[in-house]
């Protein structure tokens, strides 16, 4: 380590932040290895009209366009992958840390990445496999995310940390729409789109493995400064610790947290997934326009996330509780508002629908400042592990938001939305309620270590003593 004071560069004092940076790009490039396949899926079925020799006499061409049912399967196998993964990860993060680990999860999804064209014209099996270890690599990200604040992030920047790490879909939308349409038009078609992923997310993760530590006080060029920063108020993490599984499942507040996070995330999930399916069909935008009035607002989502971030952590005339109840009101009781508001718009106030959807989106941006910083503040050294579990939520979210919508929007008229848009506005509010109840910036029971819990024991003399020694 270097000694206080050393070094002149401009990043002297600021590694974390070329953590924090290297960390949210390796997470954004398993999302967008992830969501590539959403956007290839049009070209890569030929066109009907298309009469060259070349294209009729290849077999293979015709196998791409893929049915509905075939589209389902592909999705769903990331689902079963992800699931399937987020247990192991969370074991092998406590045992080897988030170096080795999430470098081979960003292989796997390098590997997977790039052998998913030449799996798609031998067979579509051959593409469910490698599309379940794309979803094997996503179970990595939430769990990466709570290492990485939780060794990298000062307690006064664990605001600005979450709100970028956490900002993986939207920086991977972004990136991958534009990549992917234009590579689709090119002369070198819709498999260079996954062949430039996979060079980015290989290179994106070497620069990790090169660069990170799991202890800051090894990185080569920390300085004594930066580490007292980072370690300010947090007290000793122990290297290895096991996670209190039980104890953390029992907790009031990690079960607020999870509520939180299921009705976030179901929100979400809809918004994406049926955001233009609401639009086109049943209040009759154009095609060519639900695109755009789905995507921009996802941007304006990722721009409040950040100045929430930013605001979360600079505002000091409110204490962290107070701070993370209004954030997380704004984000989840303001959306839920507006999302059983949404119910009641008929067809001919479509634009009123879409200012609604406007704001839900830009509400939903301070969720960065609520739950997501309370599981950070109170499960500390644990954070990974609460962080894996919202990440298993949000996979339980992909597989019950299209069941909700099928149960319920059988002929796709405003009634049976209605019910679909109340049912998850009722659940936002009433995880917003339940986490205001329970939220707290206090470090939680199970993150105390034995020693400290032992000092109970010993008489305040002695303890004033032991913590004046060291």
């Amino acid at each position: 380590m270097k000694e206080k004071g050393s070094g002149i560069s401009c990043l002297a004092n600021r590694q974390r932040y070329i953590v924090l940076a290297i960390g949210t790009l390796c997470i954004a490039s398993i999302a967008s290895n992830m969501t590539v396949i959403n956007f290839t899926m049009i070209c890569m079925a030929s066109p009907a009209t298309n009469t060259s020799a070349l294209q009729v006499s290849d077999p293979t061409v015709e196998n791409l366009a893929y049915t509905n049912k075939q589209k389902s399967i592909i999705m769903w196998a990331a689902a079963i992958g992800t699931l399937t993964a987020a247990w192991p990860f969370h074991w092998f993060y406590q045992q080897y840390g988030a170096r080795t680990v999430f470098f081979f999860a960003g292989a796997v999804s390098t590997i997977s990445t790039a052998v998913m064209p030449m799996a798609a014209h031998f067979d579509f099996n051959a593409l469910v496999v490698a599309r379940f270890f794309q979803g094997v690599s996503f179970g990595a990200d939430f769990a990466a995310i709570g290492l990485i604040v939780v060794n990298w992030a000062s307690l006064k920047q664990h605001g600005l940390f979450i709100s970028l790490l956490s900002s993986f879909s939207q920086i991977s939308v972004m990136f991958t729409m534009p990549v992917a349409g234009e590579l689709c038009e090119s002369q070198w078609g819709w498999e260079s789109v996954y062949y430039v992923h996979a060079v980015l997310s290989g290179f994106l993760f070497t620069l990790w493995f090169l660069f990170y530590r799991n202890d800051p006080q090894k990185h080569p060029k920390m300085t004594e400064i930066e580490l007292e920063k980072i370690h300010r108020g947090k007290g000793e993490v122990v290297k290895h610790e096991k996670a209190p599984i039980a104890k953390i499942m029992k907790n009031s507040v990690m079960l607020a947290v999870w509520l939180s996070a299921f009705g976030e995330l179901m929100m979400s999930q809809f918004i994406v997934m049926y955001g233009p399916t609401f639009l086109k069909e049943v209040l009759g935008f154009a095609v060519n326009h639900t695109g755009y009035f789905v995507a921009v607002p996802r941007a304006l989502h990722l721009g409040f996330k950040i100045i929430s971030g930013v605001a979360s952590d600079r505002i000091h005339f409110w204490s962290e509780k107070t701070k993370m109840r209004i954030f997380n009101t704004i984000a989840l009781m303001v959306s839920g508002a507006f999302f059983c508001i949404l119910g009641y718009l008929p067809k001919e106030k479509a634009h009123y629908s879409l200012f609604a959807l406007l704001i839900i989106e830009c509400s939903t941006g301070f969720i960065c400042g609520g739950f997501y910083k309370c599981a950070t503040l109170v499960a500390r050294q644990h954070s990974h592990f609460v962080l894996s579990q919202i990440q298993f939520i949000k996979c339980l979210s992909l597989f019950i938001e299209p069941l909700l919508v099928f149960l319920i929007c059988t002929h796709n008229t405003l009634e049976e939305w209605r019910i679909v848009f109340l049912t998850h506005g009722i659940l936002l509010i009433v995880g917003n309620i339940i986490f205001c109840y329970f939220a707290t910036d206090e470090p939680a029971d199970f993150t105390h270590h034995q020693s400290e819990q032992e000092m109970t024991d010993v008489a305040p003399e002695r303890r004033r003593l032991t913590d004046t020694e060291a």
